[in-house]
């Protein structure tokens, strides 16, 4: 059962996150913000609830993001409605915002990577890896590499190929999971 959070224990986790997100610059060959694909079709508005998992606590947050083949847009949500950031990306450009309460090492940039490592389709994605990152899939499995070394899973717990309702990402560097469950998938007529 996801854990309701007030809205300081939601900015600690998210200041938590984003030290585990956001490596230091030193660390440049370790896991960063991976590159983000150009949106896609069909027009589409999805609600979905991310719980992340750490060994000692459970969290959670509401994601609304709208995407079509010229732009992407992701809200954050706590689960009392109150805003936490935004984001858009227009294949060019990424603008975002966020809550003051939020720490500025918290980049919304993170989260909408992840969503597209998660979603967007293999051959969109290697094509813009950096050099030493490899995707590999399984059925059902999703793989990260960063010079041959494993840094995330994503397992498809639902049958669902176009947009997986139930998802769980798993990064083995940050050692964190998180559990993406699709609320609400709407097609959006153009």
């Amino acid at each position: 059962m996801p854990v309701k959070i007030n809205n300081y224990v939601f900015v600690l986790l998210l200041m938590l996150s984003a030290c585990a997100l956001n490596p230091l610059e030193e660390n440049i060959d370790n896991v960063g913000l991976m590159p983000i694909a150009q949106p896609l079709e069909p027009s589409r508005r999805i609600v979905q609830q991310i719980n992340a998992f750490w060994s000692d606590r459970e969290e959670s947050l509401l994601a609304v993001l709208e995407l079509d083949k010229q732009h992407i847009a992701m809200a954050g949500l706590s689960n009392d409605g109150l805003s936490l950031f935004n984001i858009t990306y227009d294949g060019k450009t990424v603008l975002s915002d966020k809550s003051p309460l939020m720490p500025a090492t918290v980049k919304p940039e993170f989260m909408l990577a992840d969503m597209q490592l998660v979603y967007w389709p293999l051959t969109t994605l290697q094509t813009i890896l950096p050099v030493g990152w490899r995707l590999e899939t399984l059925k059902n499995k999703r793989f990260l590499y960063i010079n041959d070394k494993k840094q995330m899973e994503i397992n498809y717990l639902s049958p669902e190929t176009d947009w997986p309702k139930v998802v769980e990402l798993v990064n083995f560097q940050y050692h964190y999971r998180l559990r993406i469950k699709t609320l609400n998938y709407e097609l959006i007529p153009q």
